[in-house]
């Protein structure tokens, strides 16, 4: 079980919640990493191993990730990230 007082905030990881800008279209979006058994992208959760988790894990406020998804390249900026 995660101590959710103790989880880093400073870069990505499993049990963040990230807000996103995606670069091409301006839109910003916010999701909780989360294991694959719990993803559920109606409620924001995404699995650490789909492409956009994985594109932002160890991802730092204002990094930029490029993610590859089915239909290409996708780049996103790391707005803020917080437990």
């Amino acid at each position: 079980i995660l101590d959710e007082t103790q989880i880093d905030t400073s870069k990505v990881f499993i049990r963040s919640k990230v807000k996103i800008k995606n670069l091409k279209s301006n839109s910003t979006m916010q999701y909780i990493l989360v294991a694959e058994s719990e993803a559920n992208i109606k409620e924001g959760r995404i699995s650490v191993d789909s492409p956009i988790g994985k594109g932002l894990l160890g991802k730092k406020v204002g990094e930029k990730a490029e993610v590859k998804t089915p239909a290409g390249s996708v780049q996103f900026e790391v707005l803020s990230i917080s437990r």
